[in-house]
């Protein structure tokens, strides 16, 4: 590794284990500053295609936002969600797919979940999935109209 300082070779004096990846303590040669380094481990390589059939990275930290959203005020905890994220990144990088479809993604959501709150998954099931519980595919609400409360009724709808 170059010192970012005046571009001589580093050497590591300390490597600890994060939750992210390494983090590494050097020394440049040339100049003797310290710096530090962050090893984190790249993405898999796996591709979402999303509804409106477009496709884009798997983004795990996505992921995990989504899921905060969906069990915000529950009792789940930051690190539980984060390993819940990784967990299904993991499923998916060992199925061996370059591609899967978002409705796989939300799928093993919505099972993982469902196990550790199941407010939190009938949350993310409301935005994904019709009345039948099964996952809608395309954007609309469902179909059947509902009456407006609060608003009086013409003669027409009484």
């Amino acid at each position: 590794m170059q010192c970012p300082y005046c571009g001589g070779d580093s050497s590591v004096t300390e490597t600890r284990v994060t939750a992210d990846g390494l983090r590494r303590r050097r020394v440049c040669t040339v100049c003797k500053r310290r710096f530090t380094t962050y090893e984190k481990l790249g993405a898999p390589g796996l591709k979402v295609q999303k509804r409106d059939e477009s496709v884009e990275p798997f983004d795990a930290e996505k992921l995990f936002r989504s899921l905060q959203r969906v069990a915000a005020h529950r009792s789940i905890g930051d690190d539980d969600l984060r390993r819940v994220a990784r967990d299904i990144e993991a499923t998916l990088v060992d199925s061996g797919r370059k591609s899967v479809a978002w409705s796989d993604i939300v799928e093993l959501a919505l099972d993982r979940l469902r196990n550790i709150d199941p407010i939190a998954a009938d949350r993310l099931a409301a935005n994904y999935t019709d009345e039948s519980g099964a996952v809608r595919f395309d954007h609309s609400a469902p179909a059947t109209e509902t009456k407006q409360l609060g608003l009086p009724l013409t003669d027409d709808e009484s």
